[in-house]
Protein backbone atom coordinates (compact mmCIF):
# COMPACT_ATOMS: atom_id res chain seq x y z
CA UNK A 1 0.00 0.00 0.00
CA UNK A 2 2.93 2.18 0.55
CA UNK A 3 4.44 1.88 -2.86
CA UNK A 4 1.34 2.86 -4.60
CA UNK A 5 1.26 5.96 -2.29
CA UNK A 6 4.71 6.62 -2.94
CA UNK A 7 3.93 6.46 -6.63
CA UNK A 8 1.24 8.50 -6.72
CA UNK A 9 2.96 11.34 -5.09
CA UNK A 10 5.58 11.06 -7.82
CA UNK A 11 3.50 10.14 -10.94
CA UNK A 12 1.46 13.63 -9.42
CA UNK A 13 4.82 15.71 -8.85
CA UNK A 14 5.69 14.80 -12.46
CA UNK A 15 2.23 15.95 -13.71
CA UNK A 16 2.57 19.26 -11.59
CA UNK A 17 5.87 19.83 -12.98
CA UNK A 18 4.82 18.97 -16.46
CA UNK A 19 2.31 21.55 -16.73
CA UNK A 20 4.63 24.34 -15.72
CA UNK A 21 5.85 23.84 -18.86
CA UNK A 22 2.83 24.59 -20.65
CA UNK A 23 2.90 28.54 -21.82
CA UNK A 24 0.26 30.99 -20.02
CA UNK A 25 0.68 34.47 -21.74
CA UNK A 26 -0.53 37.21 -19.65
CA UNK A 27 -2.81 40.03 -21.17
CA UNK A 28 -0.33 42.31 -22.78
CA UNK A 29 -1.82 45.82 -22.52
CA UNK A 30 -1.69 48.27 -25.83
CA UNK A 31 0.06 51.11 -23.78
CA UNK A 32 1.49 52.61 -20.77
CA UNK A 33 -0.26 55.50 -20.40
CA UNK A 34 -0.92 56.65 -16.50
CA UNK A 35 -3.84 58.90 -15.67
CA UNK A 36 -3.40 62.76 -15.71
CA UNK A 37 -4.12 64.25 -12.27
CA UNK A 38 -2.06 64.59 -8.74
CA UNK A 39 0.37 62.10 -7.48
CA UNK A 40 -1.22 61.11 -4.25
CA UNK A 41 -4.35 59.77 -6.26
CA UNK A 42 -1.77 57.95 -9.24
CA UNK A 43 -0.11 56.82 -6.10
CA UNK A 44 -2.88 55.19 -4.68
CA UNK A 45 -4.39 53.67 -8.15
CA UNK A 46 -0.80 52.27 -8.57
CA UNK A 47 -0.80 50.71 -5.77
CA UNK A 48 -4.07 49.43 -5.08
CA UNK A 49 -6.10 49.00 -8.87
CA UNK A 50 -2.94 49.08 -11.56
CA UNK A 51 -2.29 45.27 -11.55
CA UNK A 52 -5.63 44.35 -12.89
CA UNK A 53 -7.31 47.41 -14.21
CA UNK A 54 -4.07 49.06 -16.42
CA UNK A 55 -1.70 48.33 -18.32
CA UNK A 56 1.05 48.10 -16.29
CA UNK A 57 0.37 45.55 -14.24
CA UNK A 58 3.08 44.51 -12.44
CA UNK A 59 3.24 40.36 -12.72
CA UNK A 60 4.44 38.52 -9.66
CA UNK A 61 6.41 35.41 -9.66
CA UNK A 62 3.19 33.40 -8.38
CA UNK A 63 1.69 34.54 -11.65
CA UNK A 64 4.06 32.33 -13.67
CA UNK A 65 2.99 28.97 -11.43
CA UNK A 66 0.38 26.67 -13.36
CA UNK A 67 -2.50 26.98 -12.50
CA UNK A 68 -2.19 30.25 -10.70
CA UNK A 69 -1.27 31.87 -14.03
CA UNK A 70 -4.50 30.93 -15.43
CA UNK A 71 -6.66 32.36 -12.75
CA UNK A 72 -4.50 35.79 -12.25
CA UNK A 73 -4.22 36.25 -16.46
CA UNK A 74 -8.10 35.58 -16.35
CA UNK A 75 -8.93 38.04 -13.74
CA UNK A 76 -6.53 40.87 -15.18
CA UNK A 77 -8.09 40.10 -18.41
CA UNK A 78 -11.64 40.86 -16.96
CA UNK A 79 -10.49 43.81 -14.88
CA UNK A 80 -9.10 45.69 -17.86
CA UNK A 81 -12.41 44.55 -20.02
CA UNK A 82 -14.45 46.29 -17.35
CA UNK A 83 -11.91 49.18 -16.74
CA UNK A 84 -8.21 50.20 -17.73
CA UNK A 85 -6.95 53.09 -16.48
CA UNK A 86 -4.53 53.06 -19.17
CA UNK A 87 -7.64 54.22 -21.20
CA UNK A 88 -8.91 56.40 -18.92
CA UNK A 89 -7.62 59.88 -20.72
CA UNK A 90 -9.26 59.15 -24.21
CA UNK A 91 -12.91 58.24 -22.67
CA UNK A 92 -15.48 61.57 -23.15
CA UNK A 93 -16.49 62.70 -20.15
CA UNK A 94 -19.60 61.06 -20.27
CA UNK A 95 -18.64 57.92 -19.84
CA UNK A 96 -15.57 58.69 -17.26
CA UNK A 97 -18.71 60.34 -15.11
CA UNK A 98 -20.25 56.69 -15.07
CA UNK A 99 -17.34 55.08 -14.43
CA UNK A 100 -16.58 57.49 -11.45
CA UNK A 101 -20.02 56.68 -10.16
CA UNK A 102 -19.33 52.57 -10.52
CA UNK A 103 -15.28 52.93 -9.09
CA UNK A 104 -16.54 55.13 -6.28
CA UNK A 105 -19.69 52.40 -5.24
CA UNK A 106 -17.16 49.73 -6.02
CA UNK A 107 -14.75 51.09 -3.38
CA UNK A 108 -17.52 52.11 -0.76
CA UNK A 109 -18.89 48.58 -0.98
CA UNK A 110 -15.63 47.09 -0.14
CA UNK A 111 -15.54 44.71 -3.17
CA UNK A 112 -12.70 46.77 -4.61
CA UNK A 113 -9.91 46.13 -4.17
CA UNK A 114 -10.97 42.59 -3.76
CA UNK A 115 -10.39 40.45 -0.90
CA UNK A 116 -7.67 37.86 -2.29
CA UNK A 117 -5.98 40.73 -3.72
CA UNK A 118 -5.79 42.45 -0.71
CA UNK A 119 -4.16 38.81 0.94
CA UNK A 120 -1.48 38.76 -1.49
CA UNK A 121 -1.07 42.57 -1.36
CA UNK A 122 -1.95 43.75 1.80
CA UNK A 123 -0.66 47.47 0.93
CA UNK A 124 -3.11 47.55 -1.60
CA UNK A 125 -6.14 47.71 1.04
CA UNK A 126 -7.51 51.56 1.24
CA UNK A 127 -7.83 53.53 4.36
CA UNK A 128 -10.17 56.13 5.37
CA UNK A 129 -8.18 58.67 4.04
CA UNK A 130 -7.04 56.94 0.43
CA UNK A 131 -10.60 56.44 -0.43
CA UNK A 132 -11.35 60.41 0.85
CA UNK A 133 -8.71 61.64 -1.97
CA UNK A 134 -10.28 58.65 -4.44
CA UNK A 135 -13.80 59.84 -3.96
CA UNK A 136 -12.73 63.81 -4.37
CA UNK A 137 -10.88 62.69 -7.36
CA UNK A 138 -13.63 60.52 -8.77
CA UNK A 139 -16.31 63.49 -8.08
CA UNK A 140 -14.54 65.77 -10.08
CA UNK A 141 -15.70 63.23 -13.25
CA UNK A 142 -19.84 63.72 -12.18
CA UNK A 143 -21.66 64.99 -14.82
CA UNK A 144 -22.32 68.90 -15.07
CA UNK A 145 -25.62 69.68 -16.36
Amino acid sequence: MRKIWIRLGIGLGVVFLALQLIPVRPPLGMNANEIKTEERVKKILRRSCYDCHSDLVQWPWYSKVFPVSLYIAHHVEEGREELNFSEWETLIAAKKADKAEEILEEIEDGAMPPKEYIFLHSDAKLDKEEVEIIRDWLQTFSEKE
